[in-house]
């Protein structure tokens, strides 16, 4: 059987390769570091010791907050964790386009459950909507980033010393849990926790629209991150989708929401996956879900079932109106992405000809908006393909429209050649800033521990978003250097 067919992940996902094998190639570097991944994740019984033990912090009426959607991760771990004894308050955020089945579920659910229960608002949603389509092509983003700002702000006021998110371990993969991570043959889970916690501290300190537009101040002091503590559901619980669907159905009569597709329980998340499919090509849901299969939570038809629902394109330009993300700014983003292609030959070629062979072998989606050709494609010394040497196209933006600027060093050299690697971009200079050009939390997590592990340095996961350029990375690995030699001098 073919392993790709296995993990689901589509062909065109822009990190993977296949080999003749059609082997995927998360699934082939997943074979090599699972046993070590196995010592992260925890077991219901450390859940149980952990929130016990800040009983002594929880001053208030609750023990933990708890994250609901009305969804079925959610509701399984505010069940379990209220099964164990604690005094829940469970958040949910209405961001104007949850589903009406979700909320019913949601407050069906806390009154079986006698459990407290906050239904969060805010009238920045639309703006964050928005704002999140612009940067990462789905409105998940900011809707997360959201709910930890308005649950945070709740937890400090109510003295409640733990969040816990019902995230899945596939969105574990999908936002922190790189294969740097696990590259020791012995585990620091410790470690891995501090790495995880400073990503958390940079995440908040993005100034994307939710810093701009909601209270953020308790993410600047680092004290809050010692009064509350987030805590994955998941990371302690491993049940597979039949299992908890059983759980559900029997515990509390728990049903699917039928007006939102089987991937969410927002309306607007059709709006979402539409832009991504159409500006990337795939679902965003095919990557976490593919670490589902992966990991053993789901096969490959139930992943496939869920991330293939059918969207109703008029209802999704509807809700893109709504939140002011208009027509007219959809054909300008769309204006500025130009797909390139680069090809080399010693022959005469028809162009149109070519394009034909084209658009006969490739989605819509992938086909360049121009050719461009080359006596020979520039490589580098390794005999790659050296993107930065490529001409570029005519009337291309450049990246966050800062003036290219090579690598001038070795210590240049090496934090480019990582960037690169790690954000898939084909040109970017020494100037450019990390968050301009599509950095997160996560590929700064695997930046700082590539670089760690070629130089054999421990630096912070917080360098690269306190030095945000690779020359400023650059200087502070060479500083680092200059200082940890001046100490084994002396």
């Amino acid at each position: 059987p073919q392993r790709r067919q296995f993990c689901g992940l589509p062909e065109n996902y822009p990190e993977a390769a296949f080999d003749d094998d059609h082997l995927c190639s998360f699934c082939r570097s997943y074979d090599n570091y699972k046993d070590r991944v196995a010592e992260y994740f925890k077991t219901p019984a450390d859940l149980k010791a952990l929130l016990e033990s800040g009983r002594s912090r929880a001053t208030g009426k609750y023990d933990c907050l708890v994250l609901l959607s009305g969804g079925k991760d959610s509701t399984y771990a505010v069940a379990k964790v209220q099964e164990m004894g604690f005094r829940v308050l469970a958040f949910t955020l209405d961001n104007g386009y949850i589903s009406a089945e979700a909320i019913e579920n949601a407050k069906k659910v806390v009154q079986q459950l006698g459990v407290d229960h906050v239904i969060g608002t805010t009238p920045a949603m639309n703006e964050i909507f928005v704002d999140s389509l612009q940067r990462h092509c789905n409105v998940c983003d900011g809707c997360f980033k959201t709910i930890y700002t308005l649950s945070t702000q709740i937890a400090l006021k109510e003295q409640i010393p733990f969040i816990v998110t019902g995230l899945s371990r596939g969105q574990f993969f999908e936002t922190r849990l790189t294969e740097e991570l696990f590259t020791s043959d012995r585990i620091d889970t410790e470690k891995i926790d501090q790495i995880i916690l400073n990503a958390r501290k940079a995440y908040h300190q993005v100034d994307d629209a939710v810093k701009q537009l909601l209270d953020t101040k308790a993410f600047e002091d680092e004290a809050t991150f010692e009064k509350v503590q987030y805590v994955d559901f998941y990371r302690y619980t491993d049940v597979h989708l039949n299992e908890m669907l059983a759980f559900l159905k029997e515990r509390i009569n728990w049903q699917r929401p039928s007006d939102t597709g089987r991937s969410t329980n927002c309306l607007i998340n059709q709006a979402g996956i539409f832009v991504h499919k159409k500006e990337l090509g795939y679902s965003n849901y095919a990557y976490p879900y593919s670490w589902d299969v992966r990991i053993g939570h789901k096969n490959r038809d139930e992943a496939l079932e869920e991330i293939n629902e059918a969207l109703d394109v008029p209802t999704v330009q509807r809700i893109l109106d709504e939140i002011g993300y208009t027509q007219q700014q959809r054909e300008l983003e769309a204006k500025e992405k130009k797909l390139v292609g680069y090809y080399t030959t010693t022959d005469t070629v028809d162009e149109e000809a070519l394009e034909k062979h084209l658009r006969q072998s490739l989605p819509a989606y992938m086909l360049p908006s121009q050719l461009i050709r080359l006596e020979q494609l520039p490589l580098t010394a390794n005999g790659k393909v050296d993107f930065d040497q490529l001409p570029l196209p005519d009337n291309v933006k450049k990246l966050a429209d800062t003036p290219y600027v090579a690598p001038r060093d070795e210590f240049e050299e090496l934090v480019h050649e990582t960037w690169k690697e790690v954000l898939v971009v084909e040109k970017v200079g020494v100037n450019d800033n990390f968050m301009s050009i599509g950095g997160d939390s996560l590929s700064g997590i695997r930046i700082i521990s590539r670089l760690n592990e070629e130089l054999e340095l421990e630096l912070p996961v917080m360098a690269i978003f306190q030095q945000p350029t690779i020359a400023q990375l650059a200087q502070f690995v060479a500083e680092t250097i200059q200082r940890l030699l001046a100490e084994m001098d002396e």
